[in-house]
């Protein structure tokens, strides 16, 4: 046999028997560490929200077909922060019937101050109407003692191009 293919019948059998053996074949062994978190929970008080002034639909560029949706990011500063709360950054413009949000998995070395996103989306040129829209961001957190808004406020949604 060979240098190389001892090599690749080794790296193979170093496979198969990890598989194997952390697999279902041996109960109670594991390769991997198990995280006990519990999102939602801990403790979280939010002491400021910096909201975008505007958030745009701008036409695709490169000869691609449609609108793309970008709303800047969310400052938002903790004044409290412990165990793994969870944030939601949610943007609705209701003249589309539109809603995005984004959830955020807090923990403690996020420090004092996030900045929260929302990812992108896409329009369909034939959706888009209007100018302007009337949109509405906010911040929802949840953590052991409830799920509740702590910022909102209106924007306005401009579409570009």
């Amino acid at each position: 046999m060979d240098y190389a293919r001892a090599v690749v019948l080794g790296v193979a059998s170093v496979v198969v028997v990890t598989a194997l053996v952390s697999g279902p074949l041996v109960p109670g062994v594991s390769l991997t560490q198990e995280r006990d978190v519990a999102y939602g929970t801990g403790n979280v008080t939010v002491a400021e929200v910096q909201f975008p002034d505007r958030v745009t639909i701008e036409r695709a560029s490169f000869g691609q077909d449609g609108y793309y949706l970008t709303v800047p990011p969310a400052t938002v500063r903790f004044s409290t922060l412990s165990g793994s709360p969870t944030m939601v950054y949610r943007l609705a413009i209701d003249e589309l019937g539109y809603t995005r949000s984004t959830v955020h998995f807090l923990s403690e070395s996020v420090g004092e101050r996030y900045e929260a996103t929302i990812q992108s989306d896409s329009f369909d040129e034939n959706e888009l109407t209007n100018e302007t829209y009337h949109g509405t961001v906010g911040v929802v957190v949840e953590d052991s003692r409830s799920r509740r808004v702590v910022a909102e406020r209106a924007v306005t949604v401009e579409v570009v191009g």
